[in-house]
């Protein structure tokens, strides 16, 4: 009896510790993986091992910021036991904060591990992605700089999950800068911004009583699901002008076969009363992410026949 009661113990705990490292939130990495290491592939280079170690280690390098941002929230006072938004496993004792910041730091030395293996591959500028990732990851949410906090989450989410993650991932496939995978990234940083957006939008009340400066706290709810909007349009119209400038190939269009579920997405967001239908446009816009991602990713292979 108390075997089956030891064993049920360790599996909740393991369910806690995968809970707060969020993995509804890990499509934010594919999808820039995808497109970076498509564009490589549409070059004509794509080495297997370098693109599993950038995917793992952008993955560890989420999870740890996931991890650190619950520490963070908890510590500074921004998140409480009813908050929608938090795992709040510090609040309901099951786990402690020291636990929580350990774990963020694990995944780091991990992602830091798997880089090593990459700077060794590909050479020594890989550092450079991996320092300016992992500042951007752990000041999202510590002080000095409580990125989020101050209302720079978008700017800085779209550098490191649209631009960076991008661009890294076609760096370590053909090592050099290229204005393709540039506008490939700007469609891909667009809707990982609207992922974070919709969070903010959700947490709008909580966010106000803590003085957390997001975009809808400085400038209200109903704008930020305008804004929503016009990430998830905005998405699509780049890719048009892109192909338009011939920066991107002309089966990148084919993203446009996902529209109608951008176009649902907007509009339940539009007519949204209830605040919980915003966790509900959280997941539909991260899948959204990744269907796109993938899509476009589809579209430069095809470009490459």
């Amino acid at each position: 009896m108390s075997d089956n009661i030891q064993n049920t113990q360790k599996t909740a705990a393991w369910r806690i510790w995968v809970k707060t490292g969020r993995p509804f939130t890990l499509t934010a990495t594919l999808s820039p993986l995808l497109v970076g290491t498509a564009v490589a592939a549409y070059q004509g280079v794509f080495h297997p091992l370098n693109f599993l170690l950038a995917l793992f280690a952008v993955l560890f390098l989420q999870i740890g910021t996931n991890y650190f941002n619950e520490y963070f929230d908890h510590r500074y006072g921004l998140d409480s036991v009813e908050s929608l938004g938090a795992s709040t496993v510090i609040f309901r004792q099951e786990m402690t904060a020291r636990q929580v910041f350990g774990g963020g730091l694990g995944c780091f030395v991990i992602a830091i591990l798997l880089s090593l293996a990459l700077i060794y591959l590909v050479g020594p500028a890989i550092i450079v992605f991996g320092l300016v990732g992992m500042a951007i990851a752990y000041f999202y949410s510590a002080r000095p700089f409580t990125l989020a906090r101050r209302g720079l989450g978008d700017i800085m989410v779209y550098l490191a999950m649209g631009l960076l993650a991008t661009w890294g991932a076609y760096y370590v496939q053909i090592p050099h800068w290229d204005w393709l995978v540039f506008a490939a990234s700007v469609p891909v940083g667009f809707l990982v911004t609207a992922i974070l957006n919709m969070n903010n939008v959700r947490d709008y009340q909580e966010d106000r009583k803590v003085h957390k400066k997001t975009l809808p706290v400085r400038f209200g709810q109903s704008f930020g699901i305008w804004y929503h909007t016009c990430l998830l349009f905005g998405s699509y119209l780049a890719v048009t002008i892109f192909v338009l400038l011939r920066w991107l190939p002309v089966y990148s269009l084919v993203v446009w076969v996902t529209f109608p579920l951008a176009f649902l997405n907007v509009r339940s967001m539009l007519t949204a009363v209830d605040r919980k239908a915003f966790i509900l446009g959280i997941k539909r816009t991260s899948m959204l992410h990744l269907q796109f991602g993938a899509v476009l990713a589809i579209g430069l292979l095809l470009s490459r026949f």
